[in-house]
């Protein structure tokens, strides 16, 4: 977490939320947890987009690993290092 000087400002121009958020802070609570805990709970909504850029990702994929004749997904860097380099090295 940032020191508080380098934090950005939360500028509430709603008497009543700051009205709200006295009452919520009475007793102890800090702003900055009041306001976590209610952004929190609040859903995220969902983008649209993303399911479109996944879906293109894969074919995307799809066509790189038919293209190359290779898989594109690594369980890990010891794995695509094997595949790619020899004991020296060096590329096979």
């Amino acid at each position: 977490m940032k020191p508080r000087r380098a934090q950005p400002a939360i500028t509430i121009r709603s008497q009543k939320a700051v009205d709200r958020l006295k009452l919520l802070t009475r007793s102890g609570r800090s702003q900055v947890e009041v306001i976590e805990d209610a952004l929190e709970r609040l859903p995220v909504p969902a983008d649209k987009d993303d399911d479109e850029a996944e879906q293109f990702y894969q074919k995307l994929m799809g066509i790189a690993q038919r293209a190359a004749g290779l898989p594109y997904r690594w369980k890990s860097m010891a794995d695509f290092d094997a595949h790619e380099y020899d004991e020296n090295g060096n590329l096979r």
